[in-house]
């Protein structure tokens, strides 16, 4: 049940409650002297001359702006119900916020944005999400030309990427953004290539305790699709395509399906809502799962469990950051737990 209650109350704005992306086509920018007209995922818009006042309505949003070296002057959360701006960002917003130079406003909630704070921000470009912010589009386009992208899918990161840096007029960095991208990847999957080749199959699930359900997480999962992108197989319980990022499913199945190593994405809720140091958000995400991991009957009778291969990663980073940081931070993470595995599989 609380598990659920992450899914809906970090990305009820984002994703449906897990539901897969829409396949609506990408962005499209058409230059009109010193106007360009977008196409995205909420309609057409005009955007002229170069935009300086941008709000964004979720962490996405943030990373995309941040990574082209633009500064928002205001951020929604996912999660947060927390009041007042975020004045010291590097310790309020988590893995974003020590890349914002100065105090930003707090806009609520990414599902319902405060309008009136945006109001008086008088931003001259809005971006935000298509699930998340369909609703309130018209009202939010009647404040500035506003954007909605996806949130969630594989890559689709780079189609927003690729449209706002069009809007900002720095395509050159979102082409380098893309290309350091793409030799993460390969350097990660030649790192871990001996795991790989030893452990090829992994079950990856969410969850804050082990209890009678979790999270089985799907190729449609930002982390997931990462996993399979270095080379590793994702562990299922059903052969049909799946349809969401995740799968419900009883603790008491783990041991029916076949794996070699296992992931876990944790999250503690509480702590989720009420950041007060970034410091240790990850130590704090992460406590209460590793901790019913190692207590729980099941868990420890897996193989992975009884083989020391079993590793975790924040659900935040996951389901908060499908973008260019969420990518460089899964794959340091997984780089640095997995390595010490490769040479001993190279030893052996």
């Amino acid at each position: 049940m609380r598990l659920l209650l992450l899914s809906c109350l970090i990305l009820v704005s984002v994703l449906g409650c897990h539901r897969q992306p829409s396949d609506i086509s990408s962005s499209h920018v058409t230059p009109r002297g010193d106007c360009q007209t977008v196409r995205h995922l909420g309609g057409e818009t005009q955007i002229c001359g170069k935009p300086q006042r941008i709000v964004v309505l979720n962490p996405k949003m943030l990373d995309i702006v941040l990574s082209l070296d633009v500064q928002p002057i205001g951020y929604a959360e996912i999660f947060s119900n927390r009041r007042g701006d975020f004045d010291q960002p590097s310790q309020q917003i988590p893995y974003l916020g020590d890349r914002i130079t100065h105090p930003i406003a707090n806009l609520g909630m990414s599902s319902k944005p405060s309008l009136e704070s945006i109001i008086k921000l008088k931003p001259d470009l809005i971006l935000g999400d298509i699930r998340g912010n369909q609703q309130q589009y018209s009202q939010l386009s009647q404040i500035a030309p506003t954007l909605l992208f996806d949130y969630v899918g594989g890559n689709k990161w780079q189609d927003s990427l690729q449209a706002i840096a069009q809007v900002l007029g720095r395509t050159d960095q979102a082409k380098k953004i893309i290309a350091a991208h793409r030799q993460q990847i390969a350097t990660t999957r030649q790192a871990l290539a001996p795991v790989v080749k030893a452990y090829p199959k992994v079950l990856m699930v969410s969850s804050e305790q082990l209890n009678s359900s979790i999270n089985l997480v799907t190729p449609l999962d930002f982390c997931g699709a990462l996993l399979e992108d270095i080379g590793f197989k994702l562990a299922t319980v059903s052969t049909t395509t799946p349809i969401n990022i995740t799968q419900p499913i009883s603790v008491e199945i783990l041991p029916q399906i076949d794996a070699d190593l296992i992931i876990v994405q944790g999250h503690n809720i509480v702590e989720l809502s009420n950041i007060k140091n970034t410091t240790s958000f990850t130590k704090t995400q992460l406590q209460s799962v590793q901790k019913s991991w190692q207590t729980n009957t099941i868990a420890q009778s897996l193989s992975a469990s009884r083989n020391n291969r079993v590793y975790f990663i924040p659900t935040y980073i996951c389901l908060g950051l499908p973008s260019p940081s969420g990518t460089q931070i899964t794959l340091q993470s997984l780089q640095k737990q997995l390595l010490p595995l490769a040479k001993t599989v190279s030893q052996n």
